[in-house]
């Protein structure tokens, strides 16, 4: 009788969910931490002026890490 328990708790088990990986990330948070390596700090007024803009974005389509 006892197997029959214990067949019973295996077959009505069901796993929980658990998080292996650490939170999401925003698309938004890789192109900051991508601004942070290229050590461009005053982002904020570079995307005021177009023309400055430009230049961060070619130089981060050519940018390796």
């Amino acid at each position: 009788m006892t197997n029959c328990r214990m067949v019973k708790k295996l077959h009505e088990w069901r796993p929980t969910a658990t998080r292996l990986a650490g939170p999401k990330l925003k698309w938004e948070n890789d192109i900051k931490e991508d601004l942070r390596i290229m050590k461009i700090n005053n982002w904020t007024k570079c995307i005021q002026d177009w023309v400055k803009w430009k230049e961060v974005v070619e130089e981060a389509k050519t940018f390796k890490q």
